[in-house]
């Protein structure tokens, strides 16, 4: 294999397949990614065979071929090159990498493709389309709460429910839950599947890096099969098995009954949420609520620090005292889009809905810690 390219593509390349190279592995050849010419480009390739990354680099191809080579090894010598020169690389017959670059030479060792597992083909045929704002601002405004606890595994990724004309994306980790749903982005869809959020983390990273907002146009192309889910954004692919087991019942827990609402100020909240936080424990510290009569007293402590504040509020019921974990309250609030936030309550123990007031269609659940 030959071939020549801009120094900032194939850097590009290699950043943007990394996230699915393996930290821990007991197969060494998962410490590599495998370059291949085709169709007179370059794909490169990374999996830790849960996940697989792929994408296309635009480049000059002399002699077609294919090898694997050491990731980190790579992408910190391609940092190390001077900008603006253009890369050569060529493999010989005992797979070799000769990297040229101005005045820069480097040779790298690497391992025949056929030593690398194979990621399945994308299949066109079954794909559909969903808006690349929309699905951004789905996946951000629920996978934050979803459980990093490896033993609740089939909380560890995104509910995802295709019926009709109607996805609807959920996110738990027992403690607090994140729905969102969008009526007419999917078309004669039926589909219930957990998406694990380290493909949903990189497709947020990977749609974040081409500057892709709630309100971006065009579509990204998604393929879901009994285990695995397929991205396609332009010159990227990315792949992931899928989360087995049954997703929790989420919907008796979103409150029916709303006995208390008040209407706020989102950014108001927000900012003195993030206040209290900083006075409440690191872990287990919560964050009080006082409803009395036209105010909600917001305070906080620990063994160093206290905090009080007051937002005025049209209240004229029973007095009502209810804590939450602060950081969950934050998260919340930083997916509200509007200028004003619902915030319906029951009783002390029950949880509490965070709805924004004339917004999106994203509700949040949040359970109460005991006073």
């Amino acid at each position: 294999m030959k071939i020549h390219c801009h120094k900032e593509d194939l850097l590009k390349g290699v950043q943007t397949i990394q996230s699915a190279l393996s930290a821990r592995t007991t197969l060494p050849i998962l410490l590599n990614f495998m370059m291949e010419t085709e169709s007179s480009k370059v794909k490169v390739v990374s999996t830790d065979l849960e996940m697989g990354v792929k994408h296309y680099i635009p480049a000059e191809v002399e002699s077609d071929g294919s090898i694997t080579i050491p990731a980190k090894k790579f992408s910190d010598i391609l940092q190390s090159l001077p900008a603006g020169p253009d890369v050569e690389l060529a493999v010989d017959s005992s797979h070799k990498i000769q990297l040229k670059c101005g005045h820069s030479r480097f040779s790298i060792i690497g391992t025949p493709k056929e030593e690398y597992p194979v990621l399945p083909e994308f299949d066109n045929q079954q794909a559909f389309d969903l808006p690349l704002g929309a699905t951004f601002d789905m996946v951000r405004k629920t996978i934050f709460a979803a459980s990093s606890d490896e033993t609740r595994h089939v909380l560890n990724g995104v509910y995802w429910s295709a019926k009709k004309d109607l996805l609807e994306m959920v996110a738990t980790d027992g403690r607090r839950l994140a729905i969102i749903s969008q009526k007419n982005i999917v078309k004669d869809q039926d589909f219930q599947v957990i998406i694990p959020t380290k493909i949903l983390g990189e497709l947020l990273r990977l749609l974040g890096s081409m500057d892709v907002t709630a309100e971006s146009k065009g579509n990204i192309k998604i393929g879901v099969t009994e285990n695995q889910i397929v991205f396609q954004i332009k010159e990227t692919t990315l792949l992931s098995r899928l989360i087995g087991g049954t997703f929790p019942n989420y919907e008796q827990v979103i409150p029916k009954k709303k006995d208390i609402t008040l209407i706020l100020d989102s950014k108001e909240l927000l900012a003195v949420t993030k206040r209290a936080a900083l006075c409440a424990l690191d872990r287990g510290g919560s964050v009080k609520f006082s409803l009395q009569k036209k105010s909600l007293h917001i305070s906080a402590s620990s063994q160093s620090v206290e905090f009080n504040d007051e937002i005025g509020i049209d209240y004229s019921g029973v007095d009502f005292q209810v804590a939450f974990n602060p950081h969950f309250l934050v998260d919340a609030m930083k997916h509200i889009d509007t200028e004003k936030v619902s915030l319906s309550f029951t009783t002390p123990v029950n949880p509490v809905l965070i709805e924004p007031v004339d917004g999106s269609l994203a509700r949040f659940v949040i359970m109460p810690m005991r006073i």
